[in-house]
């Protein structure tokens, strides 16, 4: 045994080759199972024979040939596969089972073909998941006829079952009276100690009142397991310190066996779990007393809430113990039950009760000569006191996060204090009502701003014929872009039922302007009476990207740097959006970079076409607006308003050589305005006369005649004036708008590498770069790639086929970032106090963005979208406002009425309505000027941790991950200096170190040497976060595994450094969290099962911290 290595089943692998001799299999015989030789004489393949048994969809293969052998080599679970036969020369009759997970196909013979046949047959009927599918389908049809379904009726002994429950309840309902449950146990033994096995127990509380005669299952404890692994069956390679050979056949065997168990949970159907862990033949001693004692002495990280509605005096109280001897099956028996009344439970804060059989009732007995009595329950209980509706709405801490979020869901636990206390913790997570609304009112600005330039475009001329070309091919791609957003807009707003996008929709194109699996989390600690005390809130959400348009050419910086003019290296040091921006005109005109000719005039371009149309609409029938009276004033306002925006474009230093054009408006406006003034001053002598009986008897009716005379005078004078300050406006506007069209046009037909680029050319013929233009059809057929219609045949046509893609990409992926950021902002403000609103005015409003992408295939593409996103975010400004919809009078939390408003008022401004009684906590300036202005600071730190990422660090290609962890420390030491410089040293962290410490600690994590998967990074970049209370964002590929992994492990991070939770319950605490908490329910909404989308494999890259419980994943769950 010392020579090679063995398997040993440590639990069942005597019992399984006993059963096998003595269970009616459905087919027996003898196969040859082809695998490599351990030779090195004799390389290749070898045929060993083997007893086979199937007994329903498992096949056991035996040690050796012999039908009554009861030594096993290995087993072979049959889902998910196809057999066949295969057309091996030196094996006639050879069928190979080939598995739809990926896993290597095995190969056996059979000693004739008729026996083959019979094999290939029977393998074919023993899978299960047909059944079940089949199953499935006809409980859907019962559904749908009976409107329930029969088997979930039953009583399920699964702690995942999905329950109405007070630990599972809608946090909508902010009820929490009657009683807090905090269950333990002690002394619990079971008949399978004896052969070194301790229970795997969980607690299912059920209450009856009179009269009914059933039990209700109100809640359930997470599963206490019997060792760190949930996983009970362990399957050991006992492998020798000396032994350097390669794992054999069946050992690679048992590994796929493991993935394809993995792959069956989907199916709801799961054998025995199996787990492969080695140990050495120098030291085989296991050590379970230890964990054999933890799970004799459980003690319950979650609590059990009994509503006041639930419960009465007389209501009996049970608590099933129920022993799992497989997790993922849910496979156990009834332990033992505890039967109370609800009364006792009030009266008593502890009770000690034993733990009766459940067949007879009668009190199990102390099976260990160790212990000193039976199994006991402790149950400790606490009566809420009673609140009115108005405190509970003004105080809960849930008025926010209701008027944020849509299916607002809550899980309440109870983990141990530092001080010996029990902290009573609530997890929160909510989808955004943002999600689909603010996108609407996106596309609809930039729908509008795109019908005014594609109309001022059509308007336009030059005098040279390589931009005149440039212009038609500009019109028509523009007016094929403008249909891709209405028809986008279209389909958000005609959207019914849920508005949240799951993970598998990433690749639907109309919903490229949606975030991925926005959610908010959040963390709170909560006081005896339910009252949230503090909270920590983390917005979840996919990556900011445009799935739905591939990534053959990359993401935004990556097309961004291969359309400059002049070539660099990439990626650069620091990945900086004006940086790169700069240097490509594609990226200058679609993101208005401010910097280059380019982007300043197709700015003035979006700005002055929208004044315009502002503008004109007003003057237009100035007549019929004003025929009413009173009117005169507010549109004398507004059309002022008006005016000077596009005063202000037309006086920009780019455009002073229109000087002269623009000279005789101002007059025009100026006699407009005083006519407006003279008929607003008319209109109120009128109404003055009117309200007076006195006067209006004197007044005769030459007087009034006078009157009207006078009216209809100035509205005619009125409408001349305006009519000629139209044309005005529009010859300068014209002149203006052809000067800015020639200069965007000018600086993209640098791309081609013209020799003849001027607009003043009137002959000749322009030339262009033959490498240079073949290039750029390259490019646009890489970004077009989605689209197969599409044929560039022409560099002009590439030009704008280019400009247009990367365009709507920047849009979509912009339009995500700022729906994430409004929602966390919705969220963030009502718990600001007067400090940090001069703080967030002052120095900007702090958004630190967390990224687990890896540098690898599409996700390289991802990375450059969202960090090119994230870093737009800083030149956009949000306005504040209170909402209107509460009453100002009040002052009161409760805001019922409230619901936060996003839309966007400019390219780079978005206007946000927060709660009245959020506003008055602002300083009394901010309160006065009935808005305010807040900065974006933007934060970006990215870290892969998955096998890909792995992959990137083998072959040196994670020098994306440097520039964007780069430009994160540049652009956080800049907001540490701007708030040093106001406000002197910041607040220290919440593990109590100092913010300069913490930001070295992040400069020497990034410098080389290169470290692998830093995620400390990510640790030192959350904790500076939340010491200037900033937004934390955390962006995975679907915002669904590996987010769950890193929003879970910030959450328990923070009860532990900010409210003490005890450092041993920091692992506990965290397992509890990702196999009972809510991010379960996120992976439920996205991929229809609650696994997250992982493997074994997989996770041996992932660091150890980010590793989800065994049990709680599975490889076939879609990612």
């Amino acid at each position: 045994c010392t020579a090679y290595n063995v398997f040993i089943l440590r639990f069942n692998y005597k019992e399984l080759g006993l059963v096998s001799l003595q269970w009616s299999s459905t087919f027996e015989g003898i196969l040859l199972c082809k695998q490599k030789s351990e030779s090195r004489r004799k390389k290749g393949f070898v045929f060993t024979e083997h007893w086979c048994r199937l007994k329903g969809n498992i096949l056991l293969l035996c040690r050796n040939s012999d039908r009554k052998c009861s030594e096993i080599e290995g087993l072979i679970f049959l889902e998910q596969f196809s057999v066949s036969p295969t057309n091996e020369a030196d094996a006639p009759y050879a069928f190979k089972l080939e598995f739809e997970s990926g896993d290597s196909p095995v190969v056996l013979i059979a000693r004739s073909g008729p026996e083959a046949e019979m094999w290939c047959q029977h393998l074919r009927d023993a899978q299960l998941c047909p059944t079940l599918e089949r199953i499935a389908v006809i409980r859907d049809e019962l559904k749908n006829l009976t409107g329930s379904d029969p088997l979930e009726t039953a009583v399920s002994t699964s702690s995942e079952s999905k329950q109405t429950s007070a630990d599972d309840e809608v946090a909508g309902s902010t009820d929490v009276r009657g009683l807090e449950l905090s269950l333990s146990c002690e002394n619990l033994t079971s008949e399978f100690v004896a052969s070194g096995e301790a229970p795997n127990v969980h607690i299912i509380v059920s209450v009856c009142t009179p009269p009914d005669s059933g039990w209700r299952r109100v809640g359930t404890t997470e599963v206490v397991e019997a060792t760190s692994l949930i996983l009970l069956n362990d399957f050991s390679v006992l492998r020798p310190t000396t032994s350097s050979r390669l794992p054999t056949y069946w050992e690679h065997c048992l590994i796929c066996l493991i993935l394809l168990n993995e792959l069956l949970s989907n199916f709801h159907f799961h054998f025995s779990a199996l787990h492969l862990s080695p140990f050495d033949l120098t030291d085989r001693r296991i050590d379970s007393s230890k964990s054999i004692q933890n799970c004799n002495n459980p003690k319950y990280l979650k609590i059990i809430y009994l509503r006041s509605d639930m419960i009465t005096d007389k209501t009996r109280v049970q608590f099933s113990l129920m022993d799992l001897r497989d997790l993922k099956s849910s496979m156990g028996f009834h332990f033992g039950v505890v039967v109370t009344m609800a009364e006792f439970l009030a009266n008593n804060p502890t009770m000690e009760l034993p733990i009766c059989d459940p067949n007879n009732g009668k009190a199990l007995p102390c099976r260990s000569a160790a212990l000193h009595s039976g199994p006991r329950l402790i149950i400790r209980s606490r009566r809420h006191k009673p609140m009115d509706e108005r405190q509970v709405a003004a105080y809960s801490g849930l008025t926010v996060l209701n008027a944020v979020c849509d299916n607002l869901l809550s899980k309440r636990y109870s983990f141990q204090h530092t001080l010996g206390e029990s902290m009573h913790v609530v997890e929160f997570m909510g989808e955004s009502k943002l999600c689909f609304d603010f996108p609407i009112e996106y596309l609809k600005f930039i729908g509008q701003r795109e019908h005014l330039l594609c109309d001022s475009l059509s308007r336009a001329g030059s005098s040279n014929p390589l931009v005149e070309s440039l212009r038609k091919e500009r019109l028509i791609s523009m007016k094929q872009n403008l249909d891709q957003y209405e028809a986008c807009l279209r389909y958000l707003v005609d959207c019914s039922g849920v508005r949240f996008k799951p993970s598998g929709d990433r690749y639907n194109a109309r919903l490229d302007f949606v975030p991925t699996n926005l959610h908010v989390n959040q963390i709170a600690l909560t006081d005896w009476d339910g009252q949230i005390v503090s909270s920590h809130t983390i917005v979840s959400v996919g990556v900011f990207s445009v799935a739905s348009r591939l990534y053959k050419a990359g993401g935004l910086f990556r097309q961004a740097a291969d359309t400059a003019v002049r070539t660099s290296a990439y990626p650069p040091p620091q990945l900086s959006v004006c940086a790169i921006g700069s240097q490509s005109p594609i990226a200058s005109a679609a993101c208005l970079l401010c910097n280059t000719l380019a982007g300043q005039s197709n700015a003035l371009l979006y700005r002055g076409t929208g004044s315009m149309a502002m503008l004109r609409a007003d003057l237009m029938g100035l007549v019929q607006r004003l025929s009413a009276r009173d009117q005169a004033e507010p549109l004398a306002e507004r059309i002022q308003r008006s005016f000077s925006s596009l005063q202000r474009i037309l006086g920009d230093p780019l455009l002073k050589h229109l000087s002269n054009t623009t000279d005789g408006i101002g007059s025009h406006f100026d006699s407009l305005l005083g006519l407006l003034t003279l008929l607003s001053k008319l209109d109120r002598e009128d109404r003055s006369q009117n309200s007076s009986p006195q006067r209006a008897q004197l007044t005769t009716e030459n007087t009034q005649n006078s009157s009207i005379q006078d009216r209809t005078q100035l509205l005619s004078l009125i409408e001349k004036k305006g009519t000629r300050l139209i044309q005005c406006l529009d010859k300068a506007w014209d002149e203006a708008a052809e000067f800015l069209w020639t200069n965007v046009f000018t600086e993209l037909m640098a791309l081609l590498g013209s020799d003849q680029v001027s607009g003043d050319s009137v002959g000749g013929s322009s030339t262009t770069n033959a490498v240079a233009s073949s290039s750029l059809i390259t490019e646009a057929e890489r970004v077009a790639c989605s689209n197969p219609v599409l044929s560039v045949d022409s560099p002009l046509q590439a030009v704008s086929v280019v400009l247009d893609t990367f365009s709507y990409r920047y849009h979509a992926c912009l339009c995500q970032a700022l729906t994430s950021l409004l929602t966390a902002l919705s969220i963030a403000v009502p718990s600001w106090n007067r400090t940090r609103w001069e703080q967030m005015t002052v120095c900007g409003l702090l958004a630190q963005f967390e990224g687990l992408i890896s540098c690898f295939g599409n996700e390289l593409g991802m990375i450059e979208d969202w960090a090119w996103s994230v870093g737009r975010l800083g030149s956009m400004r949000i306005i504040l406002r209170p909402s209107t919809e509460s009453s100002k009078n009040s002052g009161s939390k409760s805001d019922g009425g409230f619901c936060p408003k996003a839309k966007l008022t400019s390219l780079n401004e978005c206007e946000l309505t927060v709660p009245w009684f959020a506003w008055t906590g602002a300083p009394n300036e901010i309160q006065a000027r009935g808005r305010v202005r807040l900065h974006v600071h933007p934060v970006a730190f990215l870290v892969g941790i998955n096998e890909q990422q792995s992959i990137a660090e083998k072959i040196d290609k994670i020098g994306l991950q440097q520039s964007v962890n780069n430009q994160g420390l540049a652009s956080i030491e800049a907001y540490f200096e701007r708030y040093t410089k106001h406000y002197g040293a910041p607040p220290q962290s919440v593990s109590n170190q100092d913010v300069c410490d913490l930001l070295a600690n992040i400069r020497h994590l990034i410098s080389p040497p290169i470290r692998s998967k830093p995620v400390e990074l990510l640790e030192l970049a959350s904790e500076v976060t939340q010491a200037f209370g900033g937004l934390r964002f955390t962006s995975c590929k679907s915002a669904k595994d590996r987010t769950a992994m890193s929003v879970t492990l910030e959450q328990i991070r923070w009860l532990q450094k900010s409210e003490g939770m005890h450092v041993n319950d920091f692992i506990p605490a965290l397992k509890c969290i990702r196999s009972t908490g809510l991010r379960l329910e996120n992976a439920l909404k996205n991929a229809g099962v609650r696994k997250y989308a992982f493997n074994r494999l997989q996770l041996l890259s992932f660091p150890k911290l980010y590793r989800p419980p065994v049990g709680t994943y599975s490889p076939g769950v879609m990612s």
